[in-house]
């Protein structure tokens, strides 16, 4: 009984293939006519859908965004404008009470230059150094302080 071999029912399964008469494979070549042109086809496409994606997100947009920066200004936008220029360029009061007037920038750049010019400045003027910031945003590490001369020389010196 173990020498029995069953015969696989299943023509499709791999050894079991069966030869039909005057069936046969395909022996003919692929044509390579055929095949170029359908690969010349499908790289034009894709240069054409690349050019297209560009043209898109280029000049398409660079466009609206043009019209929508260079159109008319709105009336709100005006509006604004104006009150911006109302306040830079005429006297107000900000406070009556209390006295604060608001005053015109020229007229307020020319108190702070005589003043300055004048040596009574009341504010603090001290420069301060850059600080360097590195890419991304995060400020540099501070740097370590540079001794002073008199810091670097020998304590025997110092005293004589």
């Amino acid at each position: 009984m173990m020498s029995e071999h069953k015969q696989n029912p299943d023509p499709t399964a791999p050894g079991t293939a069966v030869m039909t008469e005057n069936v046969d494979y395909d022996r003919r070549e692929a044509r390579a006519g055929v095949v170029a042109g359908v690969s010349a086809a499908t790289v034009v496409m894709l240069v054409a859908m690349i050019v297209g994606v560009y043209w898109l997100y280029t000049v398409a947009f660079e466009q609206v965004e043009h019209d929508q920066y260079t159109g008319v200004a709105s009336k709100e936008l005006l509006a604004i404008q104006a009150r911006e220029d109302e306040q830079l360029h005429k006297y107000a009061y900000i406070d009556k009470e209390k006295g604060l007037i608001r005053l015109p920038i020229d007229r307020a750049m020319e108190i702070v230059a005589a003043e300055f010019k004048a040596g009574t400045v009341s504010y603090n003027t001290k420069s301060y150094p850059v600080k360097v910031e590195l890419p991304g945003g995060a400020a540099a590490p501070p740097q370590p302080a540079v001794p002073s001369p008199a810091a670097t020389q020998p304590p025997a010196a110092a005293h004589k």
